[in-house]
């Protein structure tokens, strides 16, 4: 309809995994702001400053078929088809490739590959099943690209998702679902704060060419834009919000 917003995110109904907290819960905050109805499926519930009738908290683990069916299904209840992913659960450690341990390096890729690729396929195939396009946006981190030292088990399953999108991209887009990422530079966040304690914080400051870290409202344009009918024509993308940190490899 003529004057109205393809940035509008309005009445739709979008999951955001890992959504209790970091950049999961700002993605929450923000797309219920703009009128969006928004589910955050979680280990643990969205803090109760956050509670906004357009937000129904999800307690569940990624790494469950029977949690991402019953998360599903509890959405759809709500406020019917979910058309929105943020595929954004994760877990990250920082430990070096000759001291990682089978156990590590599994519960990294069970959560941040496999986690991510069977909630993107019980979104998909909810979305196929009702005939319905949409969108779906799984979070990388430009460590995928540019790994630093204690990184490698991380970084191994992020380059995963990133393949993961562009092969799922390519199978769902004459379904009308277009899959892309976003791939946060350094952002203080739950899962990095030991890193962030230490010296590091200032050096990764002092090596970006913003000669800055990234903050919670700088991801805001691209969640917007992509769980919009802003992005009907992108898909297979990633979009890299870091200041320009990744330019310095």
């Amino acid at each position: 309809m003529a004057g109205e917003s393809s940035l509008s995110v309005a009445g739709k109904t979008i999951v955001v995994t890992g959504g209790s907290s970091g950049l999961g819960l700002r993605m929450v905050e923000v797309l219920a702001a703009n009128g969006a109805n928004v589910v955050s499926i979680s280990r643990t519930a969205v803090p109760e400053g956050s509670c906004n009738p357009r937000i129904l908290s999800i307690v569940g683990d990624v790494t469950k078929a029977s949690d991402i069916e019953r998360a599903f299904d509890e959405a759809e209840s709500w406020k019917g088809t979910v058309t929105v992913l943020f595929n954004n659960a994760g877990v990250a450690e920082i430990i070096r490739a000759i001291d990682t341990t089978r156990d590590q390096l599994r519960r990294i890729l069970e959560v941040n590959a496999e986690g991510a690729f069977f909630v993107a396929q019980e979104a998909a195939k909810r979305m196929i099943a009702k005939g319905v396009g949409g969108s779906i946006v799984n979070l990388l981190s430009i460590l995928a690209d540019t790994p630093i030292k204690g990184s490698t088990a991380y970084a191994m399953s992020k380059a995963a998702a990133s393949v993961m999108t562009r092969s799922m991209a390519l199978e769902w887009a004459a379904h009308g679902i277009r899959v892309n990422a976003i791939a946060p530079g350094w952002f203080p966040t739950r899962l990095n704060e030991d890193l962030m304690d230490g010296p590091a914080r200032g050096f990764l400051k002092g090596k970006n060419p913003m000669r800055r870290l990234g903050e919670p409202q700088d991801i805001d344009g691209a969640v917007l834009m992509l769980a919009s009918d802003a992005s009907s024509y992108i898909t297979g993308t990633v979009i890299t919000i870091d200041g320009g940190h990744s330019l310095q490899g």
